[in-house]
């Protein structure tokens, strides 16, 4: 079972912008950095069983009800999702701008195109 933490710090953020890779969609962009093994917090060591995540969305997207929405949207179709994602990254997932906002049924298939175009989902048929 894969245990989910959030990404909180600003520095966490930067640090998946900066270093990581994106990938692209219709609705989403996934931000992705493989941590290394020696990543700590705190003096802390983050474990590699685990995958950080934060969710955004555009700030073009105009009022806090519609920005919550569009994070509850991506969070819903991360968690059906996260127990096929393999371990150890730090995840960043935004919601683009877009009137009206997309449905879950759209933002989840993007969401999974996404992911398997950057290699993130586990291959069911060789586990």
């Amino acid at each position: 079972m894969i245990f989910t933490k959030p990404l909180r710090f600003n520095y966490e953020f930067s640090r998946v912008y900066n270093r990581g890779v994106f990938a692209s969609g219709r609705h989403v962009v996934v931000h992705c950095f493989k941590r290394p093994r020696k990543l700590r917090h705190n003096l802390t060591p983050i474990p590699i069983e685990i995958n950080r995540t934060g969710f955004t969305g555009s700030r073009k997207i105009k009022g806090a009800v519609q920005r919550n929405r569009a994070r509850r949207l991506l969070r819903e179709s991360y968690r059906l999702l996260e127990k096929d994602m393999i371990t150890g990254l730090d995840l960043v997932i935004m919601m683009k701008y877009a009137l009206p906002l997309p449905s879950f049924r759209e933002v989840d298939d993007d969401l999974r195109k996404l992911l398997k175009r950057m290699h993130l989902l586990e291959d069911k048929a060789n586990g």
